[in-house]
């Protein structure tokens, strides 16, 4: 009369789409660290680290509060800690950073706001003249 069908599904090995995005929808809230192998969209609130292989993308209504670490990341919501980004890092015209950013590569759009520093790699030299001005140069 029944058939169980669920063992038979729990028997199969499943495949997952990698190009598949996770997740947390606005008026959602996380509390607890994130580990993804692909990419991550954040319009609630995430309380915790995220580490991802792929891209974070921090929605206008997102709020992270802990640490990124990911491959690349756009943001257009809050993120309220320290981010690693590997790759670009863009930070649209309604983005507010909190926290130290280690990147590769950064793009900022007019309006962007970054309370912070952030670190592009290569090396730094300081020149001092008579007015007492310092020049860095940036070196990759």
């Amino acid at each position: 009369m029944f058939k169980n069908s669920k063992s038979e599904e729990m028997s199969s090995p499943q495949s997952f789409d990698t190009n598949a995005i996770d997740r947390i929808a606005e008026g959602t809230t996380l509390e607890g660290n994130v580990n993804s192998a692909k990419s991550i969209r954040v319009d609630g609130k995430v309380k915790g680290s995220i580490v991802c292989a792929g891209r974070v993308v921090i929605g206008k209504t997102g709020v992270v509060e802990g640490e990124v670490d990911c491959d690349s990341a756009d943001v257009e919501g809050t993120l309220n800690a320290t981010i690693t980004v590997s790759g670009l890092l863009e930070l649209k015209s309604t983005a507010v950073i909190n926290g130290d950013s280690q990147v590769g590569k950064l793009k900022v759009d007019p309006g962007a706001e970054i309370n912070g520093k952030i670190d592009m790699g290569g090396t730094l030299k300081s020149i001092s003249n008579n007015k007492r001005e310092t020049i860095v140069e940036k070196t990759a």
